[in-house]
C-alpha cells in the first residue's frame, strides 16, 4: 500500500515553487516512488478541493474528468495499492472561509493509504497578512485595509486564510490525530541549505537531495512587487491590476527617495498592533506543535520598523514627484 503526504500550504508560503517545481520534474520523481500525479488545470491539486469548496475556474477540468468524485475516486484507485508515495499540494485545503474542506470525510476518503500525513507550514502574521493582501491587489481589488486588518485580528483571518494557525490545528483534528500533522516554520525552511523544498522532503523523508531537480521556468513563480509599490500603484490602477510600467516608476521613485530598504503596507502602529494580537494565540499554537515536534519555533516577523518605508514616510513632496512620474509615463 502506499503513503500519502498532502501539503496543505499554508498560501504565501512558497507554495507555487514547490508545486511549479514537483510538477515540471514529476517523471524524475516517480522513478524514485514519489508520485506527483498532473491532474489538471495547473502544477497544484487545488483543484480536488472542489468537492467542499466550488471554485468556477475548475469547472472545464472537471467535465473532462467525469466531475470531482470521478477524479478523487480515479487518483485513489490509481495509487492507494502501489507501492511508493502520493505527493499532493493544494494550499485551499487549509482555507477556512466562505468553505472548508471536510477534514473528517477527507480522512475516511484516504483510510485506503498506508498512512497520510499532513504538511503544514506557518508564517508570522506581519508578514503573512501583507502578503495576503498582495495576493488580493493583484485582480486590481483594493479593500479597505484597516478593515482588513481589523478583520484578521478578530476572526483570525485574512481573505479567507486563516492566520490564527491554531485554527488550522483545530480544523485538522476533525479527521486527523496530531501525530499525522507535521507544521515547518516558513522563515526556517527558507533559510534551508537546501531551500525550501529541501526542507519539506526532510519534514516527510521522501527525498534527501533535491539538488537535480530543475528548478520552474522563472516566469512561472508567483511573485509580487515591493508591498508600497504595489499598494501605491493599485491605488491609481483600480479597479485594473497594476501594469508593469506603473510599478517600475514607482519603486524607481521610491528607492531615489529612500534606498534599497524593505517596504510594508502597514504604518509602526498597525505592525505592533498585529504582534501584539497574536503574541497569546502564537504562543499557544506553537506549544501544542512542540508536543510531537519538541524543537519547533514560529520565526518573528523581520520587519525592524526604523529599517522600512512605511506609508508613514510618504509626504507631500513625494505625491508631487509620484504625480509627475505618472504623467512621464
Amino acid at each position: 500500500m502506499a503513503d500519502l503526504v498532502l501539503h496543505i500550504g499554508a498560501h504565501k508560503t512558497g507554495t507555487s515553487y514547490i508545486q511549479r517545481r514537483l510538477f515540471r520534474n514529476r517523471d524524475q520523481l516517480a522513478r524514485k516512488g514519489i508520485f506527483y500525479p498532473d491532474i489538471g488545470p495547473n502544477p497544484a491539486h487545488h483543484v480536488l478541493t472542489a468537492k467542499w469548496i466550488p471554485n468556477a475556474a475548475f469547472d472545464a477540468s472537471l467535465r473532462q474528468t467525469g466531475g470531482i468524485e470521478a477524479l478523487w475516486n480515479q487518483l485513489i484507485s490509481d495509487h492507494a495499492e502501489r507501492d511508493g508515495t502520493l505527493f499532493l499540494s493544494g494550499e485551499p485545503f487549509s482555507r477556512l472561509a466562505p468553505q472548508q474542506v471536510d477534514f473528517a470525510e477527507l480522512a475516511t476518503m484516504l483510510s485506503r493509504f498506508s498512512s497520510v500525513r499532513i504538511i503544514y507550514v506557518a508564517r508570522h502574521q506581519v508578514e503573512l497578512i501583507q502578503s495576503i493582501w498582495q495576493e488580493v491587489l493583484k485582480s486590481g481589488h483594493l479593500p479597505n485595509l484597516r478593515a482588513f486588518l481589523k478583520h484578521a485580528l478578530e476572526a483570525g483571518l485574512a481573505s479567507g486564510v486563516p492566520v490564527d494557525h491554531a485554527m488550522v490545528l483545530d480544523h485538522l483534528a476533525k479527521g486527523f490525530s496530531k501525530d499525522q500533522i507535521t507544521v515547518l516554520d516558513y522563515q526556517t525552511a527558507r533559510q534551508h541549505s537546501g531551500g525550501i523544498l529541501q526542507a519539506l522532503m526532510d519534514a516527510t523523508g521522501l527525498l534527501p537531495d533535491t539538488r537535480d531537480l530543475a528548478e520552474p521556468a522563472e516566469n512561472t513563480i508567483n511573485s509580487a512587487p515591493p508591498a508600497l509599490t504595489q499598494w501605491l500603484a493599485t491605488k491609481i490602477t483600480a479597479p485594473r491590476p497594476a501594469n508593469p510600467k506603473i510599478l517600475e516608476a514607482i519603486d524607481a521613485l521610491l528607492v531615489t527617495r529612500h534606498g534599497q530598504k524593505k517596504s510594508t503596507i502597514f504604518t509602526p502602529s498597525q505592525i505592533a498592533a498585529i504582534r501584539k494580537g497574536f503574541a497569546e494565540r502564537n504562543e499557544t499554537f506553537v506549544a501544542r506543535v512542540q508536543e510531537t515536534q519538541p524543537d519547533f519555533k514560529l520565526t518573528a516577523d523581520g520587519f525592524a520598523t526604523e529599517n522600512l518605508i512605511t506609508p508613514k514616510q510618504l509626504d507631500t513632496r513625494f505625491g508631487l514627484d509620484l504625480c509627475e512620474a505618472m504623467i512621464r509615463l
